[in-house]
């Protein structure tokens, strides 16, 4: 995802502040402030800055016995702000904004140290919410949401640990159901479940380990089972029992299968993904 990935870039970036090599300046001499200190101890002190080989800064962060306080800022190549962070020295957390090329604001939420910590929120770039993820010590770990335009919740998902772990239930823009699907260690395990907007089912099956498996069961509007189809590890072995219309469906659902147990696309373009563009 576009917000993730860009993310990734910021906490990359921040990992590479102190990274230079420091300054050998007297702290006590008569210059104002020395740059890039740090002590016989081996503790980063005071203001550090760094910049990009075309003369942009790149940051700036002022430390306390290598630890971050006050406000670090990080800018992009083109000079944009890229993010603020607004470190507390007791606790040593902080409250982050970060930004787009363009200085759009793209996420929010706490730092500890250079790690995300508790709930995060992402934005587009109309500035509208898209998702909200829980970290702890920058892996994913609670529930997360994603929004559609209107701002009813799109997608429901749980991690655990950094992967996905528990039920995700998807919903049209109306609130209901479209799917609820259950993961278990980052992979689909547990009862697939697809809903008519109406709230009958449309499709009940189950996944082992990632695989459809066992009997699939395809239902009509009215809530009347119309076929059923059994998987081995993902495979139909039934299939040539399917008559016109049946196979038409199946053909149908198998090409949309992978798309529907995404739950990425949601958090990229909820609105767009309920409508197929």
């Amino acid at each position: 995802m576009k917000f993730i990935l860009f993310l990734m870039i910021v906490l990359l970036a921040m990992s590479a502040v102190g990274a230079q090599e420091p300054s050998t300046l007297n702290p006590g001499s008569n210059q104002k402030e020395t740059l890039n200190y740090t002590d016989a101890q081996g503790l980063r002190q005071g203001r550090w800055e760094r910049k990009y080989p075309n003369g942009t800064l790149m940051y700036k962060a002022f430390f306390k016995d290598n630890c971050l306080v006050g406000e670090m800022v990080r800018y992009h190549q083109n000079g944009r702000l890229m993010a603020r962070i607004v470190y507390d020295e007791e606790t040593e957390t902080g409250q982050g904004v970060l930004f787009d090329e363009d200085g759009k604001k793209m996420a929010e939420g706490i730092y500890k140290g250079n790690a995300k910590q508790g709930e995060w929120i992402f934005y587009d770039t109309s500035g509208r919410m898209v998702g909200k993820e829980n970290y702890v010590d920058n892996v994913k770990h609670g529930e997360s949401y994603s929004y559609y335009r209107t701002g009813a919740v799109s997608s429901l998902s749980n991690w655990n640990k950094g992967k996905q772990d528990g039920i995700e239930t998807i919903y049209y823009p109306r609130g209901g159901e479209r799917i609820r699907m259950t993961y278990k260690n980052g992979v689909l395990h547990g009862p697939y479940t697809v809903f008519y907007e109406n709230g009958r089912r449309e499709i009940y099956g189950m996944y082992e380990n990632g695989y459809m498996q066992g009997p699939w069961f395809f239902f009509n509007i009215a809530g009347y089972e119309d076929y059923r189809v059994t998987y081995e590890r993902g495979v139909p072995v039934d299939r040539d029992k399917f008559n016109k219309e049946q196979e038409g469906r199946f053909r149908e659902f198998e090409q949309n299968k992978g798309r529907l147990k995404d739950p990425e696309n949601y958090m990229k373009d909820p609105d767009g993904y309920m409508m197929g563009r």
